[in-house]
């Protein structure tokens, strides 16, 4: 990964501590799927899961400060630069609606650093950790 790349990965480990070890809310219907640079490979796992609902989580530039937290429009995701994906995310987010019918939110969360590194900043992890408060609230 590159930097705050990760932080999709990161979110998925991060998200089922808190909801499997931490809280120990009931799970069933929830799928976290770490997708890697490439989720277009992950289409048919998605599409036997059913799901209602796909949140798909990414470090984007928006020109933003480091760490901010954006809904993406889906119209609008084009715009923007998706971290190192091989597919548009609009390519996929329209699969996903068509082939499930499921509703799909895109967050993008503002990178710090990009370059070959293993290593989140400390804006994306504090960004990892409320998002995922927030997740585990809502769901």
């Amino acid at each position: 990964m590159r930097g705050d790349d990760g932080v999709g990965p990161q979110l998925v480990d991060v998200l089922y501590d808190k909801l499997v070890r931490v809280t120990y809310k009931n799970t069933d219907g929830i799928f976290l799927l770490n997708a890697g640079t490439a989720p277009e490979n992950h289409t048919v796992e998605i599409r036997n899961i059913k799901p209602s609902h796909v949140i798909i989580v990414d470090a984007v530039e928006f020109d933003s400060e480091p760490g901010s937290i954006h809904i993406i429009d889906k119209e609008q995701i084009d715009n923007f630069n998706l971290s190192t994906h091989t597919m548009p995310i609009s390519f996929l987010i329209k699969y996903i609606e068509d082939s499930t019918k499921a509703k799909v939110l895109t967050v993008g969360i503002q990178p710090k650093e990009m370059t070959l590194i293993n290593v989140l900043s400390d804006e994306v992890k504090k960004s990892i950790e409320e998002l995922s408060d927030y997740l585990v609230k809502i769901v």
